[in-house]
């Protein structure tokens, strides 16, 4: 896992599309697949920009509105998110997340489906033999 400073610039990512100014930290990301997390984010979306999940991104999604609110779907279907609500999106969905007219302020956590980590080798951390035998006599 690869954790970034919360004080590094912000990045406008192309995820963000509308008018306004987008700010997303990244402020965890998976490295070398040893973790199921693929990115771990904070999003402060002015109103009317949104964040669309893309099922080709071949990813799980999990979107925590933090302040501001959030509209999903479309509309018959279409809902408004206020703080504390979770979105969750399994794997091969699609979601377009648009900031409502407070604007939005959200995490997002990004994490490979269970059909692909199960498939990959046990990842068990292991300690090199000289740091090993240090740990046993402490």
């Amino acid at each position: 896992m690869i954790i970034v400073r919360t004080n590094a610039p912000a990045a406008v990512g192309p995820v963000a599309l509308g008018h306004g100014r987008a700010e997303w930290h990244c402020l965890a990301r998976r490295g070398m697949l040893h973790s199921e997390c693929e990115s771990f984010d904070h999003l402060r979306l002015p109103p009317g920009r949104r964040v669309e999940h893309d099922p080709a991104d071949g990813v799980e999604q999990a979107v925590l509105v933090l302040s501001g609110t959030a509209v999903t779907g479309e509309g018959e279907g279409e809902r408004t998110l206020g703080a504390g609500h979770l979105v969750l999106l399994g794997h091969g969905g699609a979601l377009t997340v648009r900031a409502g007219a407070e604007g939005l302020e959200a995490l997002t956590l990004r994490l490979m489906p269970r059909s692909v980590s199960a498939a990959l080798p046990q990842r068990v951390p292991e300690l090199p033999e000289a740091e090993r035998a240090l740990g046993a006599e402490g």
